[in-house]
Protein backbone atom coordinates (compact mmCIF):
# COMPACT_ATOMS: atom_id res chain seq x y z
CA UNK A 1 0.00 0.00 0.00
CA UNK A 2 2.88 2.43 0.96
CA UNK A 3 4.43 1.50 -2.61
CA UNK A 4 1.29 2.53 -4.15
CA UNK A 5 1.24 5.52 -2.68
CA UNK A 6 4.62 6.69 -3.31
CA UNK A 7 4.45 5.50 -7.10
CA UNK A 8 0.89 7.79 -6.79
CA UNK A 9 2.95 10.53 -5.81
CA UNK A 10 5.95 9.97 -8.36
CA UNK A 11 3.59 9.74 -11.01
CA UNK A 12 1.77 14.00 -9.68
CA UNK A 13 5.23 15.18 -9.35
CA UNK A 14 6.27 14.61 -12.78
CA UNK A 15 2.83 15.56 -13.80
CA UNK A 16 3.23 18.85 -11.89
CA UNK A 17 6.57 19.15 -13.48
CA UNK A 18 5.87 18.76 -16.72
CA UNK A 19 2.78 21.73 -16.23
CA UNK A 20 5.46 23.63 -14.72
CA UNK A 21 7.87 23.26 -17.65
CA UNK A 22 4.90 24.32 -19.83
CA UNK A 23 3.75 27.15 -18.30
CA UNK A 24 7.31 28.12 -17.99
CA UNK A 25 7.64 27.82 -21.80
CA UNK A 26 4.38 29.55 -22.58
CA UNK A 27 5.66 32.74 -20.51
CA UNK A 28 8.73 33.21 -21.76
CA UNK A 29 9.15 31.66 -25.09
CA UNK A 30 9.33 34.95 -27.39
CA UNK A 31 7.93 33.82 -30.60
CA UNK A 32 9.15 37.71 -32.04
CA UNK A 33 12.81 36.10 -31.58
CA UNK A 34 14.14 34.90 -35.08
CA UNK A 35 16.19 31.41 -33.41
CA UNK A 36 19.56 31.21 -35.39
CA UNK A 37 20.99 27.54 -36.54
CA UNK A 38 24.32 26.31 -37.62
CA UNK A 39 23.49 26.85 -40.84
CA UNK A 40 22.77 30.21 -40.40
CA UNK A 41 25.16 31.56 -38.22
CA UNK A 42 27.41 30.81 -41.34
CA UNK A 43 25.89 32.49 -43.70
CA UNK A 44 25.39 35.26 -41.48
CA UNK A 45 29.36 35.28 -40.50
CA UNK A 46 30.52 35.36 -44.33
CA UNK A 47 28.23 38.24 -44.96
CA UNK A 48 29.40 40.10 -42.28
CA UNK A 49 33.18 39.77 -43.10
CA UNK A 50 32.14 40.45 -47.07
CA UNK A 51 30.87 44.00 -45.80
CA UNK A 52 33.60 44.42 -43.30
CA UNK A 53 35.63 46.80 -45.68
CA UNK A 54 36.73 50.50 -45.37
CA UNK A 55 39.26 52.76 -47.05
CA UNK A 56 42.31 51.49 -46.94
CA UNK A 57 45.64 52.35 -49.18
CA UNK A 58 45.93 56.13 -48.18
CA UNK A 59 49.09 56.57 -49.71
CA UNK A 60 47.48 55.87 -53.46
CA UNK A 61 44.42 58.44 -52.96
CA UNK A 62 47.13 60.87 -51.49
CA UNK A 63 49.10 60.52 -54.72
CA UNK A 64 45.75 60.31 -56.86
CA UNK A 65 44.79 63.99 -55.40
CA UNK A 66 47.81 65.86 -56.55
CA UNK A 67 46.26 64.71 -60.38
CA UNK A 68 42.77 66.70 -59.86
CA UNK A 69 41.69 69.92 -59.46
CA UNK A 70 38.03 70.16 -59.26
CA UNK A 71 35.91 67.93 -56.60
CA UNK A 72 34.99 64.92 -57.94
CA UNK A 73 33.48 61.48 -56.65
CA UNK A 74 35.29 58.67 -57.34
CA UNK A 75 32.89 56.08 -58.80
CA UNK A 76 35.27 53.27 -60.15
CA UNK A 77 34.13 50.08 -59.11
CA UNK A 78 37.97 47.86 -59.39
CA UNK A 79 39.33 51.29 -57.31
CA UNK A 80 36.94 50.76 -54.23
CA UNK A 81 37.12 47.03 -54.36
CA UNK A 82 40.54 47.08 -54.00
CA UNK A 83 40.71 49.89 -51.38
CA UNK A 84 38.08 48.41 -49.75
CA UNK A 85 39.78 45.12 -49.05
CA UNK A 86 42.91 47.15 -48.28
CA UNK A 87 44.74 45.30 -51.30
CA UNK A 88 47.16 47.94 -52.51
CA UNK A 89 49.71 46.53 -54.23
CA UNK A 90 46.70 45.78 -56.93
CA UNK A 91 46.66 49.33 -57.72
CA UNK A 92 47.79 50.84 -60.65
CA UNK A 93 48.06 54.73 -61.38
CA UNK A 94 48.06 54.95 -65.22
CA UNK A 95 46.69 51.45 -66.76
CA UNK A 96 43.30 52.55 -66.57
CA UNK A 97 41.36 55.77 -66.72
CA UNK A 98 39.99 56.15 -63.03
CA UNK A 99 36.30 56.72 -63.22
CA UNK A 100 35.07 59.69 -60.97
CA UNK A 101 32.00 61.82 -61.30
CA UNK A 102 31.37 65.55 -60.51
CA UNK A 103 28.37 67.93 -60.33
CA UNK A 104 29.75 70.69 -61.94
CA UNK A 105 29.40 70.53 -66.36
CA UNK A 106 31.97 73.00 -66.19
CA UNK A 107 34.60 70.96 -64.36
CA UNK A 108 34.21 68.22 -66.79
CA UNK A 109 36.88 70.80 -69.09
CA UNK A 110 39.21 70.54 -66.20
CA UNK A 111 39.36 66.49 -65.50
CA UNK A 112 42.88 65.37 -66.83
CA UNK A 113 41.35 62.32 -69.27
CA UNK A 114 44.25 60.41 -70.12
CA UNK A 115 44.34 59.45 -65.80
CA UNK A 116 40.09 59.75 -65.57
CA UNK A 117 36.95 58.89 -66.93
CA UNK A 118 34.86 61.67 -66.13
CA UNK A 119 31.35 61.83 -65.82
CA UNK A 120 28.61 64.21 -64.76
CA UNK A 121 25.62 63.41 -61.88
CA UNK A 122 23.08 65.49 -60.74
CA UNK A 123 21.56 65.94 -57.48
CA UNK A 124 18.17 67.41 -57.32
CA UNK A 125 16.70 68.58 -53.58
CA UNK A 126 13.27 67.14 -54.38
CA UNK A 127 14.43 63.69 -55.19
CA UNK A 128 16.17 61.60 -52.84
CA UNK A 129 18.94 60.30 -55.18
CA UNK A 130 21.71 61.14 -56.93
CA UNK A 131 21.63 60.76 -60.77
CA UNK A 132 24.94 59.98 -63.17
CA UNK A 133 24.60 60.93 -67.07
CA UNK A 134 26.18 57.74 -67.66
CA UNK A 135 25.37 54.91 -70.57
CA UNK A 136 22.90 53.55 -69.15
CA UNK A 137 21.59 56.49 -66.74
CA UNK A 138 21.76 55.31 -63.36
CA UNK A 139 20.68 56.63 -59.87
CA UNK A 140 21.94 55.85 -56.37
CA UNK A 141 20.76 56.73 -53.06
CA UNK A 142 22.14 60.06 -51.37
CA UNK A 143 22.38 58.50 -47.71
CA UNK A 144 26.18 58.19 -48.21
CA UNK A 145 29.22 59.78 -46.35
CA UNK A 146 32.84 60.51 -47.94
CA UNK A 147 36.63 60.67 -46.85
CA UNK A 148 38.11 63.34 -48.53
CA UNK A 149 41.52 63.24 -50.37
CA UNK A 150 42.13 67.01 -51.63
CA UNK A 151 39.22 67.12 -54.38
CA UNK A 152 38.67 63.77 -54.08
CA UNK A 153 35.54 62.21 -52.02
CA UNK A 154 36.12 58.81 -51.26
CA UNK A 155 32.73 56.57 -50.21
CA UNK A 156 33.64 55.59 -46.17
CA UNK A 157 31.57 52.58 -47.11
CA UNK A 158 32.99 50.72 -50.41
CA UNK A 159 31.22 47.48 -50.17
CA UNK A 160 27.90 49.57 -49.36
CA UNK A 161 28.83 51.76 -52.37
CA UNK A 162 29.40 49.34 -54.86
CA UNK A 163 26.09 47.64 -53.35
CA UNK A 164 24.19 50.94 -55.01
CA UNK A 165 26.25 50.96 -58.14
CA UNK A 166 25.77 47.29 -59.16
CA UNK A 167 21.70 48.19 -58.95
CA UNK A 168 22.05 51.69 -60.39
CA UNK A 169 20.52 50.97 -63.84
CA UNK A 170 17.30 53.30 -64.01
CA UNK A 171 14.26 51.75 -65.80
CA UNK A 172 11.19 53.17 -66.39
CA UNK A 173 7.16 52.25 -65.52
CA UNK A 174 4.84 51.60 -68.17
CA UNK A 175 2.54 54.13 -66.94
CA UNK A 176 -0.79 52.24 -67.83
CA UNK A 177 -4.16 54.23 -68.00
CA UNK A 178 -6.70 52.08 -65.61
CA UNK A 179 -10.08 52.41 -65.70
CA UNK A 180 -11.48 52.46 -62.36
CA UNK A 181 -14.59 52.93 -60.84
CA UNK A 182 -14.92 55.42 -58.03
CA UNK A 183 -14.81 52.89 -54.94
CA UNK A 184 -11.79 51.50 -56.09
CA UNK A 185 -10.08 54.78 -56.75
CA UNK A 186 -10.24 56.19 -53.77
CA UNK A 187 -6.66 55.31 -51.63
CA UNK A 188 -6.83 53.28 -48.55
CA UNK A 189 -3.60 54.43 -47.66
CA UNK A 190 -1.97 57.98 -48.30
CA UNK A 191 0.12 58.20 -51.17
CA UNK A 192 2.94 61.03 -49.75
CA UNK A 193 2.94 59.77 -46.08
CA UNK A 194 3.36 55.72 -48.04
CA UNK A 195 6.30 56.74 -49.78
CA UNK A 196 7.68 58.85 -47.82
CA UNK A 197 7.60 55.58 -45.13
CA UNK A 198 8.73 53.20 -47.76
CA UNK A 199 12.12 55.38 -48.02
CA UNK A 200 12.56 55.88 -44.73
CA UNK A 201 12.34 51.81 -44.40
CA UNK A 202 14.46 51.64 -47.13
CA UNK A 203 16.93 53.40 -45.65
CA UNK A 204 16.98 52.12 -42.06
CA UNK A 205 17.28 48.30 -43.97
CA UNK A 206 20.54 49.42 -45.63
CA UNK A 207 22.11 50.49 -42.07
CA UNK A 208 22.37 46.81 -41.94
CA UNK A 209 23.31 46.12 -45.39
CA UNK A 210 20.26 44.53 -46.70
CA UNK A 211 19.07 45.81 -49.73
CA UNK A 212 14.74 46.08 -50.42
CA UNK A 213 13.11 45.97 -53.52
CA UNK A 214 10.14 45.99 -54.15
CA UNK A 215 7.69 43.01 -55.09
CA UNK A 216 4.52 41.79 -55.30
CA UNK A 217 1.34 44.49 -55.67
CA UNK A 218 3.91 46.92 -54.73
CA UNK A 219 6.21 45.70 -57.75
CA UNK A 220 2.76 45.82 -59.78
CA UNK A 221 1.54 49.07 -59.20
CA UNK A 222 4.54 50.97 -59.95
CA UNK A 223 5.23 49.12 -63.15
CA UNK A 224 1.88 49.00 -64.24
CA UNK A 225 0.82 52.52 -63.15
CA UNK A 226 3.92 54.57 -61.65
CA UNK A 227 2.29 54.43 -58.41
CA UNK A 228 0.89 52.49 -55.70
CA UNK A 229 -2.67 50.92 -56.51
CA UNK A 230 -4.92 52.96 -54.53
CA UNK A 231 -7.12 50.27 -53.14
CA UNK A 232 -4.25 48.39 -51.55
CA UNK A 233 -3.64 48.32 -48.00
CA UNK A 234 0.04 47.68 -47.55
CA UNK A 235 3.14 47.80 -49.03
CA UNK A 236 5.42 44.78 -49.72
CA UNK A 237 9.07 44.67 -49.91
CA UNK A 238 11.85 41.49 -50.34
CA UNK A 239 15.22 41.33 -49.39
CA UNK A 240 17.58 38.26 -50.40
CA UNK A 241 17.58 36.11 -47.25
CA UNK A 242 21.53 35.68 -47.77
CA UNK A 243 21.48 39.33 -46.38
CA UNK A 244 19.60 38.82 -43.46
CA UNK A 245 21.19 40.61 -40.11
CA UNK A 246 19.45 39.30 -37.49
CA UNK A 247 20.57 42.80 -35.83
CA UNK A 248 17.99 44.07 -37.30
CA UNK A 249 15.16 42.23 -35.81
CA UNK A 250 16.95 42.84 -32.31
CA UNK A 251 17.00 46.39 -32.22
CA UNK A 252 13.40 46.44 -33.49
CA UNK A 253 12.48 44.10 -30.49
CA UNK A 254 15.30 45.99 -28.42
CA UNK A 255 12.86 49.54 -29.34
CA UNK A 256 16.28 50.89 -30.76
CA UNK A 257 14.76 51.45 -34.66
CA UNK A 258 12.69 54.08 -35.76
CA UNK A 259 10.57 50.82 -36.66
CA UNK A 260 8.82 47.67 -34.67
CA UNK A 261 8.12 44.47 -34.88
CA UNK A 262 4.17 44.09 -35.54
CA UNK A 263 4.20 40.13 -37.17
CA UNK A 264 6.51 37.52 -37.84
CA UNK A 265 5.65 34.52 -39.82
CA UNK A 266 8.04 30.91 -40.13
CA UNK A 267 12.09 30.22 -39.14
CA UNK A 268 15.01 31.69 -40.92
CA UNK A 269 14.48 29.04 -43.69
CA UNK A 270 11.01 30.51 -44.57
CA UNK A 271 10.93 34.42 -42.87
CA UNK A 272 8.42 36.60 -43.30
CA UNK A 273 7.74 40.12 -41.64
CA UNK A 274 5.66 42.75 -41.34
CA UNK A 275 6.97 46.00 -39.80
CA UNK A 276 5.21 49.20 -39.11
CA UNK A 277 6.46 53.08 -38.22
CA UNK A 278 6.74 53.96 -34.59
CA UNK A 279 5.39 57.10 -34.71
CA UNK A 280 3.53 59.29 -37.66
CA UNK A 281 2.28 57.50 -40.07
CA UNK A 282 1.10 54.05 -39.53
CA UNK A 283 1.86 51.87 -42.53
CA UNK A 284 2.39 48.42 -42.54
CA UNK A 285 4.97 46.68 -44.78
CA UNK A 286 5.69 43.22 -45.30
CA UNK A 287 9.31 42.21 -45.79
CA UNK A 288 9.68 39.12 -47.26
CA UNK A 289 12.59 37.11 -47.29
CA UNK A 290 13.59 35.68 -50.90
CA UNK A 291 15.43 32.49 -51.55
CA UNK A 292 16.95 31.11 -54.38
CA UNK A 293 16.62 27.35 -55.41
CA UNK A 294 16.87 24.77 -58.40
CA UNK A 295 14.11 22.53 -59.94
CA UNK A 296 14.27 19.00 -59.50
CA UNK A 297 13.66 18.14 -63.58
CA UNK A 298 15.14 20.80 -65.66
CA UNK A 299 17.83 21.74 -62.95
CA UNK A 300 16.61 25.33 -63.16
CA UNK A 301 17.16 28.53 -60.46
CA UNK A 302 14.29 30.41 -59.80
CA UNK A 303 13.65 32.41 -56.35
CA UNK A 304 10.86 31.89 -53.69
CA UNK A 305 9.00 33.03 -50.90
CA UNK A 306 7.28 32.06 -48.12
CA UNK A 307 3.46 31.99 -47.31
CA UNK A 308 1.72 30.63 -44.16
CA UNK A 309 -1.76 29.74 -44.09
CA UNK A 310 -3.30 30.00 -40.66
CA UNK A 311 -3.99 26.23 -39.83
CA UNK A 312 -0.21 25.28 -39.90
CA UNK A 313 -0.24 24.81 -44.39
CA UNK A 314 3.35 26.32 -45.63
CA UNK A 315 3.20 27.50 -49.39
CA UNK A 316 5.62 29.32 -51.64
CA UNK A 317 5.51 31.82 -54.59
CA UNK A 318 7.70 31.22 -57.09
CA UNK A 319 9.57 33.23 -59.47
CA UNK A 320 11.58 33.78 -62.16
CA UNK A 321 15.21 34.91 -60.98
CA UNK A 322 14.81 38.16 -60.22
CA UNK A 323 18.28 38.94 -60.08
CA UNK A 324 20.19 41.51 -61.24
CA UNK A 325 18.18 44.54 -59.56
CA UNK A 326 17.86 47.82 -61.11
CA UNK A 327 16.75 51.10 -59.77
CA UNK A 328 13.54 53.11 -60.16
CA UNK A 329 11.96 56.63 -59.64
CA UNK A 330 8.78 56.24 -57.50
CA UNK A 331 7.30 59.75 -56.86
CA UNK A 332 10.69 61.51 -56.33
CA UNK A 333 12.22 58.48 -53.95
CA UNK A 334 14.26 55.55 -55.17
CA UNK A 335 13.66 51.95 -55.26
CA UNK A 336 15.11 48.85 -55.94
CA UNK A 337 13.16 46.27 -58.68
CA UNK A 338 13.94 43.51 -60.63
CA UNK A 339 15.29 44.59 -63.91
CA UNK A 340 12.49 42.65 -66.22
CA UNK A 341 9.63 43.89 -63.83
CA UNK A 342 6.76 42.69 -66.72
CA UNK A 343 8.68 38.68 -66.57
CA UNK A 344 8.24 38.90 -63.08
CA UNK A 345 4.95 40.35 -63.17
CA UNK A 346 3.37 37.89 -65.81
CA UNK A 347 4.59 35.06 -63.91
CA UNK A 348 2.78 35.96 -60.52
CA UNK A 349 -0.54 37.84 -62.37
CA UNK A 350 -0.53 36.36 -65.61
CA UNK A 351 -0.79 37.82 -69.22
CA UNK A 352 -3.75 40.25 -67.93
CA UNK A 353 -1.53 41.44 -65.29
CA UNK A 354 -2.50 45.06 -66.73
CA UNK A 355 -6.04 44.69 -65.52
CA UNK A 356 -7.63 45.59 -62.31
CA UNK A 357 -8.30 43.16 -59.48
CA UNK A 358 -10.27 45.23 -56.57
CA UNK A 359 -8.40 44.40 -53.07
CA UNK A 360 -11.59 42.57 -51.87
CA UNK A 361 -11.77 39.90 -54.87
CA UNK A 362 -8.20 39.20 -54.10
CA UNK A 363 -6.62 36.11 -52.75
CA UNK A 364 -3.17 35.17 -51.51
CA UNK A 365 -3.42 32.08 -51.99
CA UNK A 366 -5.88 31.55 -55.47
CA UNK A 367 -5.63 35.54 -57.10
CA UNK A 368 -1.81 34.52 -58.38
CA UNK A 369 -0.04 32.01 -60.77
CA UNK A 370 2.71 31.09 -58.87
CA UNK A 371 1.75 30.05 -55.27
CA UNK A 372 2.50 26.36 -54.89
CA UNK A 373 0.43 24.76 -51.88
CA UNK A 374 0.96 22.18 -49.16
CA UNK A 375 4.68 22.44 -49.50
CA UNK A 376 4.83 21.38 -45.90
CA UNK A 377 2.77 21.69 -42.61
CA UNK A 378 3.76 23.10 -38.78
CA UNK A 379 2.28 21.10 -36.05
CA UNK A 380 0.02 23.72 -33.93
CA UNK A 381 2.87 23.39 -31.12
CA UNK A 382 5.46 25.02 -34.18
CA UNK A 383 2.87 27.02 -35.52
CA UNK A 384 2.92 28.96 -32.08
CA UNK A 385 6.79 29.04 -32.14
CA UNK A 386 7.12 30.60 -35.89
CA UNK A 387 3.84 33.16 -35.32
CA UNK A 388 4.06 36.34 -33.94
CA UNK A 389 1.59 39.60 -33.86
CA UNK A 390 1.35 42.34 -31.85
CA UNK A 391 -0.80 45.30 -33.40
CA UNK A 392 -0.74 44.05 -36.60
CA UNK A 393 -3.81 45.34 -38.58
CA UNK A 394 -4.90 46.96 -41.92
CA UNK A 395 -5.60 50.36 -41.87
Amino acid sequence: MRFKKHRLLSVIAAALIFLFILILNEVYYDSSEVLIDEKWEQIIDKRQREINESVGCHDFLQKLQTKVSVSVLLIDMDILEIIGQNRCNQLKMYETPIQVATNSRKDLNFIHRNLFEPYFFESNEQNDYLEFDTKPRRIIPKNFETMKFGNIAVPMKPFRFRKYWEKSRLIECSNTTMNRNDIEKKRRINLQSSVFEMSRLRDLLIQYDMYPFISEGTLLGWYRECSIIPHTQDIDFAIMAAEFNPKFVNDMREGRTNFKLTRRLGGLDSLELTVTPRNGYKLNTNVFFMYRDKNETGGNEFNWISGLCGDGEKIRYNFPLLEPICSADFHDHLVWVTCDPKKAIIHEYGEKWYEDVSTNNYSRYESVNNVERNVGWYSSWELRKVTFEDGYEYH
